[in-house]
């Protein structure tokens, strides 16, 4: 393929004799970053990345003035940070600070995936001080600027159901615009960073146009513009409205789970609704041999969680054995299987079922004089341990020569919204507002435009 310098990238970028006419307005003639767009940081892309659709604009995401080069198809190399345009084998640098894409249709595709509106690719070697994944990852780093009430439209299948009933798909898009909004406001304060929201459940899952439909479009409509913000407040402020899948009987609180307070989170709810989730009740064991390798994987990736792992572990992890493991706090308490009739004793108070810590002790496997014991907090544990095994911090544990065996309830961080609560809250008649009362007591619905 032919490469060009510097010039040859400009003029890459420069109106084309050949191209065909188009409107100002049809295609954006910058990037768009305003309060009513949202940067979703798409994920699963591949490191090969084929971009179509009708007459695809292309240019510099900083420098649109510039001009831009057309097309119907371009083909992204992630591995040497290319972008190519087949029709002609010419090939590109990507620059650090991206190349923006849009379509005059507003629809374009990435590997047969459909987006709307901008799509801006950065280089695979962008640094970011703010996340070390962006500087490991093989694939490219690419970013979704949509309209945040088109980007609610494809969360809605993507965190849960758009055929559930009408209160409850509203009551969670109302969350999931707060949360996006709140994201919005906080990644805004670092220059530095390209995106607001991750399109994975790290913050909510974004499908894009693909598991849009028209019933869950009609259900933002309704909810346009509306937010959570914390009772006593007196701004327009979004809370983090965090939800989860099923809160196993009892909601949590933030400082419980990331030890740090929130905005608009006043008490745990206890939750009679969500006893018919898939996951309300489970089961998971695992060998002390599995622990240990889930251990020296999490020491090795995540660098912000092995802080409370000391060094003699850390430097030589092999040396030693897990001997016991033990839960702090928590404890699964029973809950009957009766829906409505429990919300007159649906309450919250200061005890907390949700286990807090997991304490591991090991033994020199070369002095077995030796001891070592490690305190970790069970959410962060969780996550080292396997998230969509061991579902949620509320569980007991007991052990059986060297395997450890879980019994526990719920699925998720149990903060805010529980989603199979609001499902059934929804079909036993409760309103949208009731809903969002139960599962945040200390917020107000507000109305932003």
């Amino acid at each position: 393929m032919r490469r060009l310098g510097w010039l040859g990238f400009v003029l890459f970028f420069l109106p084309q004799a050949h191209a065909i006419p188009i409107q100002p307005r049809q295609v954006a003639s910058e990037l768009r970053i305003d309060p009513r767009t949202v940067r979703v940081k798409l994920s699963n892309l591949g490191r090969v990345m084929l971009i179509k659709g009708t007459d695809l604009a292309l240019s510099l995401a900083k420098k649109p003035e510039l001009g831009s080069v057309r097309a119907d198809e371009w083909v992204v190399d992630c591995k040497r940070s290319l972008i190519i345009q087949p029709l002609t084998g010419k090939s590109r640098k990507i620059p650090r600070s991206g190349i923006l894409i849009e379509s005059l249709s507003g629809i374009l595709s990435i590997n047969e995936h459909r987006f709307r509106e901008q799509v801006v690719v950065y280089p695979k070697d962008l640094e970011s001080p703010y996340d070390e994944s962006v500087r490991k990852n093989p694939q490219c780093l690419v970013v979704n600027h949509i309209n945040v009430e088109r980007y609610l439209e494809s969360v809605v299948n993507g965190e849960f159901n758009s055929h559930w009933s009408p209160p409850a798909v509203e009551a969670q898009v109302i969350a999931a615009r707060t949360y996006a909004l709140y994201q919005m406001k906080a990644m805004r304060r670092d220059r530095g960073r390209v995106y607001d929201v991750e399109s994975t459940q790290k913050d909510q899952v974004y499908l894009g146009l693909d598991s849009a439909d028209p019933k869950g479009a009609k259900l933002v409509a309704k909810t346009k513009g509306m937010i959570l913000v914390a009772k006593n407040s007196h701004n327009l402020d979004p809370i983090k409205a965090f939800y989860h899948a099923s809160c196993g009987g009892w909601t949590e609180l933030p400082q419980d789970v990331w030890g740090k307070k929130f905005k608009g989170f006043t008490k745990k709810v206890r939750d009679p609704y969500c006893v018919h989730a898939p996951s309300f009740h489970w089961d998971y064991q695992m060998s002390f041999a599995a622990i240990e390798e889930k251990i020296a994987h999490g020491i090795a990736v995540d660098s912000a969680n092995r802080k409370v792992w000391p060094s003699a572990y850390t430097q030589h992890p092999r040396r030693w054995t897990l001997s016991k493991i033990a839960a702090i706090g928590g404890g699964v308490d029973e809950i009957r299987r009766k829906d409505h009739s429990m919300i007159a004793s649906a309450h919250a108070d200061d005890s907390d079922p949700r286990v807090q810590d997991l304490v591991f002790q090991f033994i020199d496997r070369k002095d077995p004089q030796k001891k070592l014991k490690v305190k970790m907090n069970a959410y962060q544990a969780r996550n080292w341990l396997g998230p969509a095994q061991l579902k949620s911090t509320l569980f007991t544990l007991s052990i059986d020569g060297r395997t450890v065996k879980f019994k526990g309830r719920g699925s998720g961080h149990g903060v805010g919204l529980c989603q199979w609560g609001a499902k059934r809250m929804g079909e036993l008649g409760f309103t949208r507002d009731q809903i969002l009362a139960h599962y945040y007591p200390g917020v107000k619905i507000a109305r932003i435009w």
